[in-house]
C-alpha cells in the first residue's frame, strides 16, 4: 500500500516530518498539552515528554500501512534507531482528539495496536 497524506490524518503526517528532523517543538506542538506516549519501556503524559522523546531517540519512522481504529489510526512503519543497520516493523496506535494528537503508543505486532484502546 502507499500512503497519500489523504491517507494519514495530516496531522500524523506533520508528527512523522518532525520527528525524523529532530524538531522536538513541532512535533510537540502536534499533539495535545496531555498527549499521551507508551512503548516497551512504559508510558508518560505530557508535551514535555514529547519533546525529550523526539530530542533524544534519533530515530527515523517510515510509514507504510495505515488502519483505522475508534478514535484513531495505527500506523504500520519501518523504524531506525541508532546504530542500527536495518529498519524494523512497529505499529503505532495514534488516538486523535481535537485535531491533534493525544496519545501515541508502540507495539510490536499490528494486532495489539489495533487491540489498545486510544479512544478518549
Amino acid at each position: 500500500m502507499t500512503l497519500t497524506t489523504s491517507t494519514l490524518d495530516s496531522v500524523i503526517v506533520v508528527w512523522h516530518v518532525a520527528v525524523n528532523a529532530g524538531d522536538a517543538e513541532a512535533a510537540a506542538s502536534a499533539c495535545t498539552e496531555d498527549v499521551e506516549m507508551g512503548g516497551p519501556e512504559g508510558s508518560a503524559r505530557g508535551r514535555d515528554i514529547m519533546r525529550d522523546w523526539v530530542a533524544t531517540a534519533g530515530v527515523r519512522l517510515m510509514p507504510k500501512e495505515a488502519y483505522d481504529i475508534p478514535g484513531g489510526i495505527v500506523v504500520a512503519q519501518e523504524v531506525t534507531r541508532p546504530g542500527q543497520d536495518r529498519p524494523e516493523r512497529v505499529y503505532s496506535a495514534f488516538g486523535l482528539r481535537d485535531g491533534s494528537i493525544s496519545a501515541v503508543h508502540q507495539f510490536p505486532t499490528l494486532e495489539q495496536a489495533k487491540a489498545f484502546p486510544v479512544a478518549v
